[in-house]
């Protein structure tokens, strides 16, 4: 790294900042940290959620991805954009329709406080280990541009989010993902033409060539045995249930992707983004797959002077290595934008979480954004200290002979909860007569606990019997059937009266 490369990283930093602190400026209300005042343009909305999803996971897992294997992962794509067109149809119109500040309030109005809460904190305890998941695989990256370690990166990510996100409540998440979802596009856009460059006969030929030993694959359809199909997490059929379940709950049951959909000023403007959303996924997964092809095809048969063995970092060590001065510093500033963008969001859906659901949205206006504030601050320091559990997990996961790569370990840990919250929202839109708050909240519990279960497969059993796909699917019908075994008490078919 030189000068140079320092300087580029530092500009883009304070420019982050910097529009923290811009959009922050002036008196603030609670609806303008939380939603926006439902300004936001849904091109704005688009751009912000484009740049969560792609997150630091994307940035480098999936190009270790298509380094190691196949281009399997763009399966779940399909599975996703189903999804969106049911949510922007369905699930949003109704959060529109009853002018909900957080999704859980749905919860509420449906079947009460107990099971607004128990979805409260899985979403808190979720959200926390999913993004400080992201946060350290942004930092494997920090850490190999700056020579510090994974925990200390961390801390340096995690403190910046912090700093903008407390300053401009969600307008401040939504413009700097704006600018950081750019910023890292063209990063990546910029390393794929450097190896273009640098590579044997180009782009083509490593094409050609990895197409002929299936590196290009999409499609992963198996044989018909039970046992081997449900332990595969890259098969068509895992693949295609999972993306769309696991895009049902993340973009329905979560409050990180919901909150930037209800800032804009309708359902329609939310539906739109959401959709658009979904369309970009297939060119930019492509993008980052085809990083991964050209790094195979680059260093097929490596006999250079550094070492490569670290497949997890193959990108990031790529450009350190590869990358001249000036572009260097972009890349890196890209890596480090998909580091933030995947905690700022999240920031700011736990501290509203907890000012409108936990604690009762009470107090005045005053008293909320400061309690807001306060709340944004506390969860950046639990983020970072989730994101180091979350890197130890990841070692003692890769101990114990997991598979799993970076971008499948950001993944399911999402699955491990969400199969319970969706369950529990597909009770109150699907069945007007059934569920209880009780049998709401014990469905999301058990559903947690086998979500568990499925997550301590390889440490305690040394096999992976059931692939992480699968999780969320089997842990939103238990949570669904259970909460659904009871009939609705009377008053409880509130929404679905209104509707």
């Amino acid at each position: 790294m030189q000068l140079l490369d320092w300087m580029v990283m530092a500009a883009y930093g304070l420019v982050v900042l910097w529009i923290g602190w811009r959009v922050g400026r002036g008196p603030q209300t609670s609806d303008e940290l939380f939603l926006g005042g439902r300004r936001i343009p849904a091109w704005a909305a688009f751009c912000s959620m484009v740049a969560t999803e792609l997150s630091a996971a994307t940035f480098i897992g999936v190009p270790h991805s298509g380094f190691l294997g196949a281009w399997f992962y763009l399966q779940f794509a399909f599975g996703s954009l189903i999804a969106r067109f049911v949510l922007a149809t369905w699930f949003l119109s109704l959060y529109y329709r009853l002018k909900l500040v957080t999704v859980y309030g749905f919860l509420l109005q449906r079947f009460g406080r107990p099971a607004e809460l128990c979805a409260s904190w899985f979403f808190l305890a979720g959200r926390l280990f999913a993004s400080g998941t992201r946060l350290f695989i942004g930092a494997l990256a920090f850490a190999v541009v700056t020579g510090l370690s994974v925990e200390a990166s961390i801390v340096v990510a995690g403190a910046i989010a912090a700093i903008y996100t407390v300053s401009g409540g969600i307008r401040a998440v939504i413009w700097t993902d704006t600018l950081q979802g750019a910023v890292f596009i063209i990063a990546a856009v910029t390393a794929l033409v450097v190896l273009h460059l640098k590579m044997d006969g180009g782009i083509t030929t490593a094409f050609t060539v990895a197409g002929e030993m299936g590196k290009t694959t999409l499609f992963n359809l198996p044989d018909l045995n039970f046992m081997g199909h449900m332990s595969a997490a890259n098969t068509l059929v895992a693949a295609i249930l999972g993306g769309f379940f696991l895009t049902m709950a993340t973009h329905g049951t979560d409050q990180d992707m919901v909150q930037r959909l209800l800032t804009t000023k309708s359902s329609r403007k939310g539906g739109l983004a959401l959709i658009a959303s979904g369309f970009a996924n297939f060119p930019l997964t492509i993008l980052f797959l085809s990083l991964g092809t050209c790094l195979w095809w680059y260093y097929l048969g490596w006999a250079g002077d550094y070492s490569i063995t670290d497949h997890e970092r193959i990108f990031p060590i790529f450009v350190f290595n590869e990358i001249p001065t000036g572009l260097k510093g972009l890349i890196f500033a890209g890596l480090f934008a998909a580091a933030m963008s995947s905690m700022d969001s999240s920031l700011n859906s736990l501290a509203t979480t907890w000012v409108v659901d936990i604690k009762g949205n009470r107090g005045t206006a005053e008293a909320k954004v400061r309690s807001t504030r306060n709340a944004t601050l506390t969860f950046g320091l639990l983020e970072i200290v989730a994101a180091i559990v979350a890197y130890k997990w990841y070692l003692v996961q890769q101990e114990s002979g997991s598979t799993l790569s970076l971008v499948d370990i950001a993944l399911s840990s999402m699955n491990i909860v969400y199969g319970g919250l969706l369950g529990a929202f597909l009770v109150g839109l699907l069945t007007p007569s059934r569920g209880t708050s009780c049998s709401v909240v014990v469905g999301m519990i058990l559903s947690a606990c086998l979500g568990l279960t499925f997550a301590l497969q390889a440490p305690l059993f040394g096999q992976v019997y059931v692939a992480w796909p699968w999780w969320i699917v089997y842990g939103t019908v238990l949570s669904f059937a259970v909460g659904a075994s009871v009939r609705s008490v009377a008053g409880q078919g509130v929404i679905h009266e209104q509707q």
